[in-house]
């Protein structure tokens, strides 16, 4: 039925103007059927020599492939209505490969057409792919397919032949490199032409941040805290905003956002550090119930209890800590590793209050760890250290 359907649509394209194997396409791609469309295209260009086409069969290859070799290859498919890529992509199966190397493809169109600016967009944007799936494993490095970007999107923006895509990517490109009052034309520019595209807002958000235009900061991480879909995107999205009322003061708004961050993405560090931040600051009724979840986070990393020491004394709460880690030694009976951690850092806590009982629990800190860690474990300097200052 397959094979019955490519020989009418190859017979079609036979005396059909470009324009109407164009529209075929389309309504093709519309309807999921990928290879098809190529197909339409290719057996009408076959040699790769008619821009549009070119263009459009790279549309096909870059959003809708199956599987990619290096994207130079690409397996296509025809779907069914309700199905989409994401069902096939990376999975086995016997799927159509079409041999496109779009780079060269266009390389070689814009040797022929140099005043053809969608050429520039449609290269730029190859790379641009390339770049964001192969970093660092592809025909060309990382810092070439930059510059390669950077030449093509800004020669399409020259002709007038850019897209929200191209200001995007030069905007970040400003962006990454410091240039942060240079690269808020392209992402406004970005937003003008695609204001659903939740990443132009996200990056403008972050430039305001660093020129310290909180205002503004905040307009645009709200707008891609609303726009983002993805979890990840959407918590980190939230995550932004609460650091911004977090700096205006604004804490009651700050936590809001911190918590909506934490709901979206649980058990995030970066997004209860500051919720317990916030909540040990002002007093907050769930600051013992988001210290016990930040706590089990990782009850045996240094970090945790770091962050603890600096979150309980810049309140002048370590008495609260103290309380803490005294219930936690009880809970965590058995587990050497932890229980020896909670007796170092009482130890610390202690050295500046009680030097005798800061030895005690260093002394047991000791003990626990030498069931867990080898004799020359760095842990045992450190302990040394700090029995040495408890003298």
């Amino acid at each position: 039925k397959t094979f019955l359907l490519l020989i009418i649509l190859s017979a079609a394209a036979y005396g059909q103007s470009e324009t109407e194997i164009i529209k075929q396409a389309k309504e093709l791609i519309e309807n999921k059927k990928y290879e098809s469309a190529f197909n339409v295209l290719n057996n009408y260009d076959s040699h790769n020599e008619k821009p549009d086409i070119v263009l459009l069969k790279e549309e096909i290859v870059l959003n809708y492939f199956v599987t990619s070799i290096m994207h130079q290859m690409f397996a296509l498919k025809d779907l069914e209505i309700d199905e989409e890529i994401m069902d096939y992509r990376g999975k086995e199966g016997a799927f159509g490969m079409q041999s496109f190397e779009v780079g060269k493809i266009l390389e070689k169109l814009i040797k022929e057409h140099p005043d053809n600016c969608a050429l520039y967009n449609g290269l730029g944007e190859f790379y641009y792919e390339v770049f964001l799936k192969y970093q660092g494993n592809w025909l060309k490095d990382d810092n070439e397919l930059q510059k390669l970007m950077k030449i093509n999107f800004q020669k399409a923006i020259d002709g007038g032949c850019a897209d929200f895509l191209s200001y995007y990517v030069l905007g970040y490109q400003a962006l990454v490199e410091g240039k942060n009052k240079e690269c808020i034309p392209f992402f406004r520019e970005s937003i003008e032409l695609n204001a659903e595209f939740p990443s132009s807002h996200y990056n403008l958000a972050y430039a305001y941040l660093f020129l310290n235009d909180r205002e503004n900061a905040a307009h645009y991480a709200e707008n891609s805290y609303k726009l983002y879909t993805d979890p990840e995107y959407k918590s980190d999205a939230a995550r932004m905003l609460g650091q911004i009322y977090a700096e205006l003061n604004e804490e009651s708004r700050a936590l809001v956002y911190f918590e909506e961050a934490d709901s979206i993405d649980p058990g995030n560090f970066y997004n209860l550090r500051p919720i317990l931040d916030i909540q040990v600051k002002t007093g907050h009724p769930d600051a013992a119930k988001t210290l016990s979840a930040f706590f089990n986070l990782a009850p045996g990393n240094p970090s945790i209890y770091n962050t603890l020491e600096d979150i309980y004394y810049s309140y002048k709460k370590e008495n609260e800590l103290i309380a803490f880690y005294k219930v936690q030694l009880d809970e965590f009976k058995g587990d050497y590793e932890v229980i020896g951690s909670l007796d170092f850092y009482l130890g610390k806590i202690y050295l500046n209050e009680d030097k005798k009982i800061a030895t005690e629990y260093l002394l047991e800190a000791q003990a626990m760890f030498k069931k867990v860690f080898n004799d020359d474990h760095q842990v045992f300097d450190v302990i040394k250290e700090a029995l040495q200052q408890a003298k």
